[in-house]
């Protein structure tokens, strides 16, 4: 997550404003598939019947839409304010697979959005109780973000986490809620006996590292083990039905999703939802977008000092190499990465293809099955208050005669550069290790940190004291949500926030070693964005030159140290068959949010006009690899966020019925919505479809599905807009 100007300034406004009281193997084809469960309640618990003989496990997956406003919402990830959503891309998805074995059951899901907090986690469980009863919990559900940076915030609770979306979003809050609940529940009603079959394969051109300068900080022996500075491999867990049709597939990658640059203003699932769309369009041929029977869900991993912007960073007129430390562009000239397309859309596609293209890799070979027992543990964590032995990177293990402690929550310096996948117009340079007197008095309105916390913290100079503010409500949580997963010997580390790559590294060293002790080959997964959003893990070398995401490692140079330790206790708590006590949980802060963010209050058209009227028609006749664009008399998207449906539909006359052939969930659409001039109840919008080279010579047209708010009651009516037909010429 980086930090624009914009995001800064607003920030200090708002900051200041609240202290003034104002008050986010073998490929299986399927063939035959049922229809999919599209059932979003149920008052009884579904039985589920019992393996077979030679199935270990039972296993449920489900997806759901979980797209949030796709309007006039700010994005969360790059903090900047003007990154207003516009339209939609391709939609957001939550897909959930659970687990069960005897009396143990694991939920686990992969959501398109930035990350997801305790607040719609604590939601979820709430819903799922309503259900199922004290079946699903905050310990056995974990929910994890894919980091997309192009989904609609206001929903983390945590005040500097939702301030640059201008505060609370309830809109957002309770897609996310439906969406992630809907996935679950529907894998719930689709337990089987299956198999569980692990494989590796590696990625080519598809990441690089930011900040090579952090990871060359880590000893030159520990980098020695290893011929890279990022992590290439993709794991991936398929899941397997008794008949041995492909039930599931659920893959870990390390890139970050931020192929959408800070520019974007469409809804975006990024290149790890375009490698999903594409897997799930290859097992399901016959199944539309977003209803696949066969689902494949692609989990963040150690993504982050990761980027996908292969081109690296440039500073944007004078196109000179730059790295906002040592390389540093001319004054309010932004430097930020690029490519490898020629377009954000384009890259994103090309590293989600190649991400795709290594899935298949995985999925086509033999693979381990996994077998035995399943285990989930979980446990809050208060940072501040954790005094745990020191990790020695050269040994690799833990000096029992050295204790280090974390931090109460704080942001140093470098937090405010931003990275080189977003883009900082002050040019605030990253490695900064002495404050500024100026900003820590400006800072200090806000809270200010104590002795003990400057000295925690070094040599971080802290630019927010964020553990000690609490107004209107806790800036960050002094609490993270810790978890791991044991699925018969592969093992799923749960991170609430951002691992550097040798952060990552250190975890999978810590639990393969104990995994080794026991007889287990290591199997390790590192699964970041899960059950929370804390920013980023980096190693304690890396802290010590503080470029942006140790600046945002924040509670202290120990953070990595305690997260060992607790895989470690947790890794054999799993094997053994024991658990580990819950933790205090957090308090729950959403009804004491702020927001800034307007209603929807009514929606109006031009006299003689209607909603839905066509504005501008396509052209009779198109060709392949063309683009259709169609303009129409719009209303606000807010009204009806169309979870499950859509605001786009391409259709195509088939022995005289009109038939969808893609919707604001494939790749080749788009939804564009704007206010009409300066008026704030009049839009419009605008679809597009990019045609693709493998369509048949029939006559098509575009579908725009909307709903208009009346000043009356505030009530929605739903409206239909259609465009003439055109035909594809070959």
């Amino acid at each position: 997550m980086g930090i624009s100007l914009t995001g800064k300034i607003v920030i200090i406004l708002l900051c200041l404003g609240v202290i003034a009281g104002m008050t986010t193997m073998i490929v299986f084809y399927v063939q035959d598939q049922n229809e999919i469960t599209t059932t979003t309640s149920s008052t009884t618990t579904t039985t589920t019947v019992a393996p077979e003989p030679d199935t270990p496990y039972r296993v449920g997956v489900g997806i759901a839409d979980m797209t949030g406003p796709c309007v006039e919402i700010t994005f969360m990830g790059y903090a900047e304010l003007g990154q207003t959503g516009q339209g939609i891309h391709m939609r957001q998805y939550s897909r959930a697979f659970i687990f069960v074995k005897g009396n143990t059951r694991i939920v686990l899901v992969t959501a398109d959005v930035q990350s997801v907090g305790i607040a719609v986690r604590r939601e979820v469980v709430n819903k799922l109780q309503q259900l199922y009863g004290d079946m699903y919990s905050l310990r056995n559900v974990i929910v994890t973000g894919t980091h997309t940076h192009s989904g609609p915030g206001g929903h983390l609770v945590d005040f500097l986490l939702d301030v640059s979306i201008l505060g609370f979003s309830r809109e957002t809050y309770s897609a996310y809620v439906d969406g992630i609940t809907r996935s679950i529940v529907r894998a719930h009603d689709n337990i089987v006996p299956a198999h569980l079959f692990f494989s590796r394969s590696y990625v080519k051109d598809a990441q690089y590292n930011r900040s090579p300068f952090s990871y060359n900080q880590n000893p030159s022996e520990e980098r020695e083990r290893f011929d890279k500075n990022f992590d290439d491999e993709l794991s991936q867990v398929r899941i397997v039905k008794a008949d041995g049709r492909l039930h599931g597939v659920m893959t870990w990658f390390a890139v970050h999703t931020t192929s959408m640059n800070m520019t974007n203003r469409l809804i975006s699932s990024d290149n790890l939802g375009y490698a999903a769309y594409r897997m799930e369009k290859a097992l399901n041929p016959r199944r539309p977008a977003g209803k696949p029977t066969v689902v494949a869900g692609f989990f963040s991993s150690i993504l982050g000092d990761i980027s996908p912007n292969l081109r690296g960073a440039r500073c944007e007129f004078s196109g000179n190499e730059c790295d906002n430390q040592f390389l540093i562009c001319a004054a309010l000239e932004r430097c930020f990465a690029q490519g490898p397309g020629n377009d954000m859309f384009e890259s994103a596609r090309i590293i989600g293809e190649r991400v795709y293209q290594g899935a298949m890799e995985a999925l086509h070979k033999p693979g381990d099955e996994l077998v035995g027992e399943i285990a989930v543990l979980h446990q809050f964590v208060d940072m501040p208050e954790q005094a745990v032995p020191r990790y020695d990177p050269l040994i690799q293990n833990f000096n029992v005669s050295e204790t280090v402690t974390g931090c109460v929550p704080a942001m140093g310096y470098s937090f405010a550069s931003g990275t080189i996948d977003g883009a900082n117009v002050l040019n605030i340079t990253q490695g900064t290790i002495h404050g500024n007197p100026l900003l820590d008095s400006i800072a200090g309105i806000v809270a200010l940190p104590t002795p003990e916390d400057i000295e925690c913290h070094a040599p971080k100079p802290i630019l927010l004291a964020t553990g000690r503010a609490d107004f209107p409500i806790p800036w960050h949580p002094r609490i993270a949500s810790i978890s791991l997963i044991w699925l018969g010997g592969f093992t799923i580390l749960g991170v609430p926030g951002e691992p550097t790559t040798m952060a990552g590294r250190r975890m999978k060293d810590v639990v393969g070693e104990a995994m080794q002790r026991r007889g287990y080959e290591p199997r390790i997964a590192v699964s970041a964005l899960t059950n929370e959003y804390i920013h980023y893990v980096s190693t304690f070398e890396e802290y010590q030159v503080q470029r942006y995401e140790a600046a945002s490692t924040i509670y202290g140079p120990h953070t990595l140290d305690i997260f060992l330790n607790k895989f470690y206790d947790f890794t054999v708590a799993a094997i053994n068959g024991t658990n580990v006590p819950p933790g205090p949980e957090p308090a729950d802060h959403v009804n004491g949010t702020i927001t800034l963010i307007m209603p929807v209050v009514l929606d109006t058209s031009a006299i003689g006009r209607t909603f839905g009227d066509v504005i501008e028609q396509p052209p009779e006749v198109v060709n392949r690899g063309d683009t259709v664009r169609v303009v129409f008399v719009g209303a606000n998207p807010r009204n009806d966020l169309r979870q499950e449906s859509s605001y786009t539909v391409v259709e195509r006359l088939e022995l005289g019925q009109w038939l969808p052939v893609a919707t604001d969930s494939d790749w080749d659409t788009k939804f564009h919505w704007e206010r009409e001039g300066d008026s704030n109840t009049a839009s419009r919008v605008t679809i597009e479809w990019h045609v693709p080279n493998d369509v048949i010579s029939v006559p098509y047209r575009i579908v725009y599905r909307g709903a208009a708010r009346s000043i009356v009651g505030g009530g929605v009516t739903q409206f239909e807009g259609v465009s003439r037909n055109f035909t594809i010429q070959f």
